[in-house]
């Protein structure tokens, strides 16, 4: 604790500051979002006059004035305190910010050991959670890992180096203002979304973008896996990398999907001997092994650039064997976050398809459906805020509109309202953007789908269009018109409008 003080007065040596004020206020600020807490009365009371100095005046205070407080308190323990300090290497940065890790890891090993004692008590006991009317069992390894999983997570939570909190009117935020700025300014993808490759959508959101939760609101049996997959699999060729949570298909059908997506790339049109398989394979005929044998060479030479392109991201795909809490979803998502950072990478987004399939944890489950969905909604937005100590991370799941919802798109040409969502109302006050799918029969049977914008929190509303849907490769495309494609004549043939890229 010493050494983290020294780092957060102003202390001066042969009337030259040893730290800046600058640097001071940055220490002083990661201080603040670690979670630290003074271990000793002396450090508390320091503390507190630091905190009220810098919030009256926006600095740091020198030695001097720590000095004339405690003398004027009588307080000889705190003047012992401060000599001490001021013989301390002083730190900043990233350095300082080591420091503080350090610090926080020798705090918390008590608690952690509790933790431990308790998770090991709800695999041999059980243990009681809550009282009154909220109070609960949980009992065995599975609830014991998910309650090791809520307990630990402020442990996952704590960093330094995102900030989640503080005065903003500071030249310091002006200075890191200015820098995000010229950052995004130099370099157009360092912030980059996930882009669907859908026109419309892109030129209103600009891509799903890092702490975003998305919802894909549509009825039963109105696409939501496969313009998901579209998604994620947009997401991997853009290099970001991502996890797919399949509970509506198997492990081996989402993995085979991404591999029939990836032979529509218009890239393939370059061979002459592939062209006319491009965006036409059937995924189908990969399920029953029925290829051709040029469509066989066409897929496995397609698989071989899939598998090996090191310009692409990585996905893993998570086919949970038991009920998906959020709990155990974000312990997975922080085991693969850390199987990417040992080669350099983060875990850029997810999708689970679906929310609607996930469970309540165990300690905040209620008799209601919509509560319980409320609930995970609020979970996930969570998660995309706070994953990775503040980073975040991008969130997407599908969204089960109610059949009054369906209802009632149907009788409006297709387009939904946000009351179909209203059996869950966090879905519209959770998320950042909700994008709502519609195929009639008719539409169905020609491969269109009608996709509509009800929520877009940080830009306009797109107007309704529709896209192109191949029911054989599962590609979700734009819809263009020409007088030469037999997509053109079954356009004509529909009675609804179309939308052209």
């Amino acid at each position: 604790m010493k050494r983290i003080f020294r780092s957060i007065i102003d202390i001066r040596k042969d009337g030259e500051p040893t730290i800046s004020q600058v640097d001071l206020v940055k220490n002083y600020r990661s201080f603040l979002a670690s979670d630290i807490k003074p271990d000793e009365a002396s450090f508390v009371k320091i503390y507190n006059w630091i905190e009220a100095h810098f919030r009256s005046f926006e600095e740091i205070p020198a030695i001097e004035l720590l000095y004339e407080k405690a003398n004027n308190e009588a307080e000889e323990a705190i003047l012992a305190t401060l000599r001490e300090v001021i013989e301390q290497q002083p730190y900043i940065g990233s350095n300082y910010k080591a420091i503080l890790s350090e610090k926080f890891d020798e705090q918390n090993k008590e608690d952690f050991q509790k933790i431990l004692t308790s998770a090991w008590e709800v695999v041999n006991s059980g243990k009681i959670l809550g009282k009154g009317r909220n109070k609960k069992e949980i009992k065995g390894i599975g609830d014991a890992l998910e309650y090791f999983n809520t307990e630990t997570r402020r442990f996952r939570m704590s960093t330094f180096g995102f900030r989640t909190e503080g005065e903003i009117r500071t030249k310091e935020d002006r200075d890191e203002i200015i820098e995000a700025y010229e950052e995004v300014k130099r370099d157009p993808f360092s912030k980059v979304g996930i882009y669907t490759n859908l026109r419309q959508i892109d030129d209103s959101c600009r891509g799903v973008k890092i702490k975003e939760l998305m919802l894909i609101a549509a009825f039963v049996g109105q696409g939501k896996t496969t313009i998901s997959s579209n998604f994620a699999y947009n997401g991997i060729m853009q290099g970001l990398n991502g996890m797919y949570v399949a509970m509506e298909m198997s492990f081996s059908e989402m993995r085979d999907m991404f591999a029939i997506l990836h032979t529509c790339r218009p890239e393939w049109l370059q061979y002459p001997k592939f062209k006319k398989m491009v965006g036409n394979m059937s995924f189908n005929k990969l399920m029953d092994g029925e290829f051709n044998d040029l469509e066989e060479e066409f897929f496995k030479v397609s698989l071989d650039d899939f598998t090996t392109n090191p310009d692409y991201g990585s996905m893993f795909i998570y086919e949970p064997t038991e009920p998906l809490t959020p709990s155990r979803l974000e312990l997975k998502m922080y085991d693969y976050q850390a199987t990417l950072k040992e080669k350099g990478k983060t875990l850029d987004f997810v999708l689970v398809d679906y929310v609607g399939l996930m469970v309540p944890n165990p300690d905040e489950k209620y008799s209601d459906t919509g509560t319980n969905l409320n609930t995970i909604l609020k979970k996930l937005k969570a998660m995309a805020m706070t994953f990775d100590g503040g980073r975040g991370v991008r969130m997407i799941s599908p969204f089960q509109t109610s059949r009054e919802g369906w209802k009632e798109a149907e009788k409006n040409d297709g387009n939904y309202k946000l009351t179909a969502l209203s059996y869950a109302n966090e879905a519209e006050r959770s998320s950042d953007i909700v994008i709502s799918l519609y195929m009639s029969k008719e539409m169905q049977s020609h491969g269109i789908m009608k996709i509509g914008c009800l929520k877009n929190r940080r830009r306009g509303h797109f107007s309704p269009f529709q896209s192109r849907v191949n029911f054989e490769s599962k590609q979700v495309s734009n819809i263009i018109q020409t007088n030469k494609t037999d997509m053109d004549s079954h356009l004509q043939e529909l009675p609804v409008e179309t939308a052209s890229s």
